[in-house]
């Protein structure tokens, strides 16, 4: 769990699988430009019954930590998502920054306030040296929350992923640990 002065961000459990639909079904025009495509069955309890089961096990095998983001004063309600994937140790030590954030909850910090809190979890639990996000070069917003936590731009990626049916280009960003830096000799 990661928490904030305002927010709770966890994995999902059982109980809020009804929510989870709800709030993809509420936000998916907005989300789904910004995403690959849904699978047929997304919108399906039994699915996030599943992914609540899988994004546990990949926790706990220390591969990922998918969570949700709830408002301390409304525990129950998801505002966005928030997934930290693609954990590599060795001489990586990185991992990769997903989110996204319910339309009527924009606007008001949450996501700066969840990534920050993310950052520091990376850095302070994990122990990471690095963590990367991407954006599309469209999605200002994005771009702004990550400039707002520290992330520097290292480059742009030609189309790097398929979303929603196209090929599309990103920004690539990145935020690496000071606490790890290896000092030169």
């Amino acid at each position: 769990m990661i928490e904030t002065e305002r927010l709770i961000v966890r994995l999902p459990e059982m109980p809020d699988v009804p929510q989870i639909v709800r709030y993809y079904r509420d936000n998916r025009a907005r989300l789904q430009p910004f995403s690959p495509t849904f699978a047929p069955d997304f919108l399906e309890e039994a699915t996030w019954a599943e992914q609540v089961r899988v994004r546990s096990r990949e926790y706990a095998m220390g591969e990922s930590f998918r969570g949700f983001l709830f408002a301390r004063s409304a525990p129950q309600e998801i505002l966005g998502n928030l997934n930290l994937t693609q954990v590599h140790r060795g001489a990586f030590q990185s991992c990769m920054l997903g989110y996204n954030l319910a339309g009527g909850e924009q606007g008001k910090g949450y996501m700066t306030e969840a990534v920050a809190g993310a950052v520091a979890f990376v850095f302070g639990t994990w122990k990471l040296h690095r963590v990367a996000a991407n954006y599309m070069p469209h999605n200002t917003r994005s771009a702004a929350v990550l400039r707002r936590c520290g992330f520097q731009v290292e480059g742009r990626a030609s189309a790097y992923l398929l979303i929603n049916g196209r090929w599309e280009d990103h920004v690539l960003t990145a935020i690496a640990n000071p606490a790890l830096q290896v000092p030169v000799p």
